[in-house]
């Protein structure tokens, strides 16, 4: 078995009903306290910046956060747009299907950036991506694994057609399909990509309320900060946070970086995060998975722009 390290990289984002990854804000709930910010998230250690923060006190006395594991997306976006959660943190490339389908939310901030925690498992006799050609691949449908395949596909001149395809409905399922013998090589994220290498050895208020979302983009940041400057220490809020083994976090971690008032100022700067918006829109409405059309620069969050070109 190989695991061939992705080249691509998958930002996360923040969304205020709005997320490379990226953070949303909801725009449909009225009665929220604002001091009380519920943030839907899914299982990975990216997304969970604001623990440390919260624990550390990075929010001041006018943020209290509250996390809502949803790993599920149907009832991640089912409590986004209900306003049972103020912010819901997705991956660009998946917010371009979501924004096309109707979620209503902007982005205002980038979580992290995965290099190398998406990737791919492929057997001992595939040596180049090339070599794909004709194999059989486990991915899930609509995720971020189906776009780094798209990616590595289309770097090397093929397409879907060119490969076998086994979709599942989940990532950590193609891994099984991989361990299980029944594919050449599948799509995956961590920790399922070390478990292999392993067993193979916004509400309303909150969006139209600019001091308030630049204060949670401060204490983000901050715990940004210190995540980076205590590693360990971090870990373990998370790991506790998440309910999962110190462990299987020092895993899920390994190719995850953290991104910081820099990465955020490059990024929003650019043209970057339009870039991704717009190839990842491209694919899925390729696909047949979205219709309508899409542009980012109605989905950024304008507050969001002004605090990473002031200074701050």
């Amino acid at each position: 078995m190989k695991y061939k390290k992705s080249s691509i990289i998958i930002i996360a984002i923040v969304v205020i009903a709005l997320i490379t990854t990226v953070i949303y804000v909801s725009f449909q709930r009225q009665d929220i306290q604002q001091t009380n910010i519920k943030i839907g998230i899914v299982t990975w250690p990216g997304f969970c910046s604001a623990m440390v923060g919260q624990e550390k006190g990075f929010f001041g006395d006018n943020i209290k956060i509250e996390h809502k594991i949803l790993d599920d997306s149907e009832a991640r976006h089912a409590a986004f747009q209900s306003g049972t959660v103020d912010i819901m943190i997705s991956s660009l490339d998946v917010f371009a299907q979501e924004y096309a389908q109707g979620l209503k939310g902007e982005v205002f901030l980038v979580t992290d950036e995965s290099w190398g925690s998406d990737g791919m498992v492929v057997k001992e006799d595939i040596n180049t991506a090339a070599e794909l050609k004709g194999k059989n691949i486990a991915y899930a449908r609509a995720t971020p694994s189906q776009f780094l395949l798209y990616k590595v596909l289309f770097e090397q001149g093929l397409t879907f057609e060119s490969i076998k395809q086994t979709v599942v409905n989940d990532p950590s399922l193609a891994a099984q399909a991989f361990l299980g013998g029944s594919v050449d090589a599948a799509v995956t994220w961590e920790p399922f990509l070390s478990e292999v290498k392993e067993r193979k050895k916004g509400n309303e208020k909150f969006a139209q309320n600019p001091e308030l979302i630049k204060e949670f983009i401060t204490g983000w940041l901050k715990s940004v900060d210190y995540i980076k400057q205590h590693p360990e220490e971090a870990s373990q809020i998370i790991a506790k946070g998440l309910n999962v083994k110190d462990e299987d976090i020092t895993g899920m971690m390994a190719g995850l970086k953290f991104a910081d008032k820099q990465t955020n100022d490059r990024l929003f700067k650019t043209k970057k995060l339009d870039e991704v918006f717009e190839s990842a829109f491209n694919f899925w409405k390729s696909q047949g998975i979205i219709e309508k059309n899409a542009k980012f620069k109605n989905a950024i969050n304008k507050t969001a722009i002004e605090y990473f070109n002031s200074g701050n």
